[in-house]
């Protein structure tokens, strides 16, 4: 920009239009003034700051904007000037005739010329986010930042709108001249940005010492995360009815603003949860602890940083209350504002939803996030007459429209997925995901979670697609100071160890491979034994084991196979003698298959004689309606039925709270077997080994032939050498047996001798093995975030949404094996 021009007059600033509305036929428009909106997006940001930014994200901010006086209101201040670049020719054309009539003349006239420029075939101006990263870079370089810090905080700035500007798209940006206006309103700009500084008290910006100021990665995504969520609140609480108009005194509208963000964050509900005095795991749900719930009381206790802990210990052990429990404690001691919870399937979430409810008190809102949630909530209300939270409704978000049209993928984030930034929510670990997937908006997962516990529920389930995403996660996660909670049944050491390992590198700021000797467990007599508790921080790892609770020691599950020509029969047989039996079928298609035998069989019965048939599948509202059945019938408490047949696929025996009798199931890897012998005798002591039926496999001179469809969803390494390590036995203990079990599987390739016969098809197995997780590995690696940079840079925060990819894009598109 030339520094030659005169200095020119200075405009009423209050006739810069920031919302207008829809332009109504002889009715005269009133805006809201760019400078009200301006301090309405700050006064929100800086109610915001305590409930969405956490301790290490402040803690970063602190430090770079001590040498200005602290972080809270400097980080509203920039939040505000958001919408800098509006105050520009090309955004104030997009309602010439606001800016004619209310502008004067010296000011319209670079409106108007933008205008004449304009064609009917396309949008041609600037979008207003890239001005405003031109605007700050070049104000606060004027203000003596260094040039990093100047790139940084404005592209934070300027990318409100979901993805940030690259270098290149800044540079053309500068060219276009007429659009910004050149040094006469970039004077302006200036102007502004001290009048909403000293609305919100802090001296003139251009008085301090920028030269010191430093933003790390981590304060950038807190900064630009808390911008979006702050613009869209700001817009939403004035309505074009409340519009402030061009006359407005701005000190007076100041403290109408700072009423209004108040009563919308109060409206929302987005206040920090305030665990009990008493985080004891007796203090929060009135019993005493298990063994292996008093071990994480114990981790809860002996923390003193930010943590990642990983809790295995047999289904039914009791994992996701000592993990709530660690939470409550972790929260209170930390001052966090809430946790978020993350399930494998939309059923144990909704499952958790309940818990969760029942253990916080009932003022505190708990949000429900999966694609069902909507459903599953209005059937609650139904069922329990529940009035509805009044929320509030997204108005004016979004992109540059004269009309106020809003942004589809603001609307989205804003009504659909603005839980994750709410201090406690339940949902499916595609959430979580979203904070590690290269896409718009992912700055806002990423600020939402930086203030809570993040607890994953079987951790070991996931294939290699999503682990990888998830090991980015918590990559991200520990490089934003964010406590974790793993938990998991059947969690091979590697595995377990290797999580460990992406969040410490995270939180060291370092490679996974750096991670220092003795900062990751290793295997040895005293970490074998189970159930075993291990936390770690960034100074080192301490895993702990003990004995199971009396229900879950020494249990002894028979073992045997079943023909799937027999099932039906023997299934019947069961229930006749007053068993309860879950089926469990590899694929939605045998699941289907398997319900029609059944309903043929059960028809021919004497009506006196016929089992409960229930059917784990369908649509949202028959499922819910099974899921409701199931928990009446089979949980915690239940009046169990004289003779009944639950059939559904996998999701049947992972983490639902049920008890059955025998399980019939088709063959899957052992952690997962194990994970559905878990719903044997969950709740009830054994007096006889209860049953677990393998079906879907038969034995043939070169190899096992398994049920059609079943090596789509598993690998079939991983089938071959569980049905090599399990088909001559005709008992599980549990839990003594599942380290070792899932270690042999998941180990040590030697770990399982298969028969020799077997070879040929072993040796397919394994390649096909490694060449399918290298691919699934490589494409969650086209659509995962980079790792944490170590410093700021003028790449960051460009590279969150280099080439953006869809946030829904947390599970593998295809059907092909799991290989993880």
């Amino acid at each position: 920009m030339s520094s030659t021009e005169p200095s020119p007059p200075l405009p009423d600033l209050r006739a810069f239009w920031g919302k207008a509305g829809r332009a109504k036929h002889g009715v005269p428009t009133v805006p809201h003034p760019l400078v009200c909106h301006l301090i309405d997006t700050a006064i929100v940001a800086d109610l915001l700051y305590p409930v969405l930014v956490g301790p290490r994200c402040r803690e970063e901010l602190e430090t770079a904007f001590q040498p200005v006086g602290g972080s809270r209101t400097w980080t509203a201040f920039f939040c505000g000037l958001h919408d800098l670049g509006k105050l520009s020719p090309a955004f104030q054309s997009l309602r010439c005739d606001i800016a004619v009539r209310d502008l004067p003349d010296y000011v319209a006239d670079d409106v108007q010329r933008v205008e004449a420029d304009k064609t009917p075939a396309r949008r041609t101006d600037t979008p207003h986010g890239e001005l405003t990263a031109i605007h700050l870079d070049r104000m606060l370089q004027a203000w003596g930042a260094p040039r990093v810090t100047a790139w940084t905080i404005s592209d934070a700035i300027g990318g409100h709108h979901g993805i940030f500007a690259s270098p290149a798209v800044r540079k053309q940006a500068r060219g276009r001249i007429r659009h910004h206006g050149r040094d006469r309103w970039a004077v302006w700009a200036d102007i502004m940005a001290g009048v909403v500084a000293a609305e919100l008290g802090l001296p003139e910006p251009a008085s301090l010492s920028w030269e010191q100021v430093h933003l790390t990665p981590a304060g950038t995504v807190a900064l630009a995360g808390l911008t979006v969520i702050s613009d869209w609140l700001a817009s939403g609480m004035v309505a074009p009815d409340d519009f402030a108009g061009t006359d407005v005194d701005l000190p007076t509208y100041t403290e109408l603003s700072r009423a209004r963000a108040e009563d919308t964050i109060a409206r929302l509900r987005w206040e920090n949860w305030r665990p009990p005095s008493d985080t004891s795991f007796h203090g929060l749900f009135g019993r005493e602890p298990r063994h292996v719930q008093r071990l994480v009381e114990q981790a809860a206790n002996s923390v003193t940083m930010p943590a990642i802990v990983a809790i295995e210990a047999p289904t039914g052990e009791g994992k996701t209350k000592a993990a709530l429990q660690y939470t409550a404690t972790v929260v209170r001691r930390f001052g966090l504002a809430g946790f978020y919870l993350a399930m494998p399937t939309r059923a144990t979430s909704n499952q958790a939803f309940a818990e969760v409810q029942d253990m916080v008190d009932p003022q505190v809102q708990v949000k429900l996030l999966h694609g069902t949630a909507a459903e599953f909530l209005a059937a609650e209300r139904r069922r329990t007459r529940d009035a509805e939270v009044d929320e509030l409704s997204p108005s004016g978000l979004g992109i540059d429209e004269p009309a106020g049209d809003q942004d589809d993928r603001a609307r989205e984030w804003f009504t659909n997925r603005r839980g994750l930034v709410a201090p406690i929510a339940v949902g499916t670990v595609d959430r979580l995901e979203q904070v590690a997937i290269r896409s718009w908006f992912v700055t806002l997962p990423m600020v939402g979670l930086s203030n809570r516990v993040v607890i994953v529920d079987e951790i070991h389930s996931y294939d290699t697609y999503m682990s990888t995403v998830l090991d980015r996660a918590l990559r991200w996660l520990g490089r934003l100071g964010v406590p974790v909670v793993l938990l998991s049944a059947t969690l091979a050491a590697t595995r377990r160890d290797e999580l460990i390992r992406q969040w410490q590198s995270g939180a060291l700021n370092c490679l996974p491979e750096e991670v220092p000797a003795g900062h990751v467990v290793e295997p040895d007599a005293s970490t074998a034994a189970y159930p075993r508790v291990t936390w770690a921080d960034p100074s080192g790892a301490t895993t702990r084991s003990c004995a199971p609770s009396p229900l879950n020691s020494g249990r002894t599950i028979a073992l045997c196979r079943l023909d799937d020509t027999d099932l039906v029969e023997q299934a019947l047989a069961w229930a006749a003698a007053g068993q309860s039996v879950a089926v469990i079928r590899g694929t939605r298609r045998r699941a289907e298959s398997v319900r029609a035998a059944f309903e043929r069989a059960i028809a021919n019965l004497p009506a006196a004689d016929r089992p409960e048939l229930l059917f784990l599948m369908g649509d949202v509202a028959d499922r819910l309606e099974v899921e409701r059945r199931l928990f009446a019938l089979f949980g915690r408490g239940a009046h169990r039925p004289a003779s009944a047949i639950v059939v559904g696929t996998s999701v049947l025996g992972l983490s639902l709270d049920l008890d059955f009798d025998v399980m019939a199931s088709d063959l899957a890897p052992v952690d997962a077997l194990i994970q559905r012998a878990g719903r044997l005798h969950r709740f009830r002591a054994i007096t006889r080994p209860p049953v677990l039926a393998i079906t879907g496999v038969t034995d043939t001179r070169s190899g096992p032939n398994i049920g059609p469809g079943i090596r789509r969803v598993h690998a079939d390494w991983l089938l071959l050498r569980t049905w090599a390590l399990l088909r001559n036995r005709t008992e599980l203990r549990l839990p003594d047996e599942v380290p070792d079990l899932v270690d042999a599987v998941y180990g040590d390739p030697d770990a399982v001798a298969c028969p020799p016969e077997w070879s040929p098809r072993v040796r397919t197995a394994a390649l096909t093995l490694a060449r399918a997780a290298t691919a699934d590995e490589m494409r969650a690696r086209t659509i995962h975030l980079r790792p944490p940079p170590p410093r700021a840079s003028t790449s960051f925060p460009y590279e969150l949404t280099f080439h953006p990819k869809s946030a829904t894009q947390t599970r593998k598109p295809d059907g092909r094996a799991k290989t993880k």
